[in-house]
């Protein structure tokens, strides 16, 4: 599954649960959160398989369900502790739902990759022509992006589109939560250093 589509699943199983579990949709925080942890695994495995070399597969240890699972129950209880349980929960499913959405097929046809997320039971590996080269990780990454879908019509990419849209539309219904949350963290290094600037002229 591509990055985006991953953040579909993710926000779409967050505000689901976010509507169950607090009564409303998903707070702006906490989608930052679910959408960072949707991205993690790739974010981790990724650079260490196809620039470093150092693990197996672009889904391998951070993709592990032994890795995972302690992960999101580690996140939830020390949100809990601090207060933040819709943190907790937010990067629980957006890493969780990663893991389940590169084992489920987008479509019957495309099949089941158990593999992917059993290391070290079980390992998925990448082509040695993509492992553990100077620039590995920024070509693959890109050849994976830029022919995401060779077609429109494929089945993979009407889903995968069908569900971006679908997410920006519950995402716009929610009223856009997470807009002004990463507006202050674009601010929050210039409104740090405004100060010292302003004291040095």
């Amino acid at each position: 599954m591509l990055p985006w589509e991953h953040a579909a699943v993710a926000y779409l199983c967050y505000t689901g649960y976010a509507r169950r579990a607090e009564g409303g949709p998903a707070a702006g925080w906490a989608v930052l959160v679910v959408l960072l942890a949707s991205q993690l695994p790739d974010l981790i495995d990724k650079p260490l398989a196809w620039q470093v070399g150092l693990v197996p597969s672009g889904r391998s240890v951070a993709h592990s369900v032994f890795v995972g699972g302690p992960l999101a129950i580690g996140a939830v209880v020390v949100a809990r502790r601090y207060g933040r349980p819709a943190l907790g929960a937010a990067f629980a499913i957006g890493y969780l739902s990663h893991l389940l959405t590169d084992v489920i097929p987008t479509y019957p046809a495309a099949g089941w990759s158990l593999e992917s997320v059993l290391w070290p039971v079980a390992t998925n590996e990448s082509a040695p022509e993509v492992m553990g080269t100077d620039t590995g990780a920024i070509e693959h990454t890109g050849q994976i992006l830029f022919g995401a879908y060779p077609s429109l019509l494929a089945p993979e990419a009407l889903i995968g589109l069908g569900l971006v849209g679908l997410a920006g539309l519950v995402w716009f219904a929610d009223g856009r939560p997470g807009v002004r949350e990463c507006w202050a963290v674009v601010r929050w290094p210039i409104d740090t250093l405004q100060p010292v600037v302003r004291r040095e002229q």
